[in-house]
């Protein structure tokens, strides 16, 4: 999302629909990206769900310790339920949002299906190319698998890194004034 509209999201959107944006967000987010696994029972999908474990882990690790619930992982692709006391806390965290930060969490939760991912970009617990890689994983051992399609992955993975850096520059930029 590029600067200007962040700014005018953060400024006239946020304002008026604040209650609205965090309820979407805590909608999705029991089917967070990192709270779903591959299964680990197959050969077809035990390398996807090693490589989940080894990347996300530590992130869900974090989740539990800034907000002192563990995160339920799960394989279904319709998700799973949060404990009712780690939901209510991340729902607690966005109302402390000023809209400038709530404005970038929306930007990058949709880009990234994952609230738990722009949560952790904004509070500075991963780097943007760190994002990147979290919310890229399956695709990129698919990639690894079976290869490249230019104009189509290439394509992809650019405009995520727009998607995700712009609302972390935004903040930068909110945040030295």
């Amino acid at each position: 999302m590029p600067l200007m509209r962040l700014a005018c999201t953060a400024l006239e959107r946020v304002p008026l629909t604040r209650t609205k944006i965090i309820d979407q967000l805590m909608k999705k987010f029991n089917q967070d990206l990192v709270f779903c696994r591959a299964p680990d029972d197959n050969d077809l999908t035990s390398h996807v769900y090693d490589c989940q474990v080894e990347k996300y882990d530590p992130l869900l690790r974090w989740l539990e310790s800034e907000f002192g619930f563990k995160p339920v992982v799960y394989s279904s692709f319709f998700g799973g339920k949060q404990e009712d006391g780690l939901v209510m806390a991340v729902e607690n965290v966005l109302k402390k949002t000023d809209d400038c930060e709530l404005a970038a969490i929306d930007a990058i939760a949709a880009s990234a299906h994952s609230l738990t991912i722009a949560i952790a970009m904004v509070r500075g617990k991963l780097q943007i190319e760190e994002a990147i890689e979290l919310i890229r994983l399956e695709e990129d051992l698919q990639v690894d698998r079976w290869g490249l399609v230019e104009g189509g992955h290439d394509l992809d993975i650019a405009d995520l890194r727009v998607q995700i850096s712009s609302p972390i520059v935004f903040l930068g930029l909110t945040r030295s004034t």
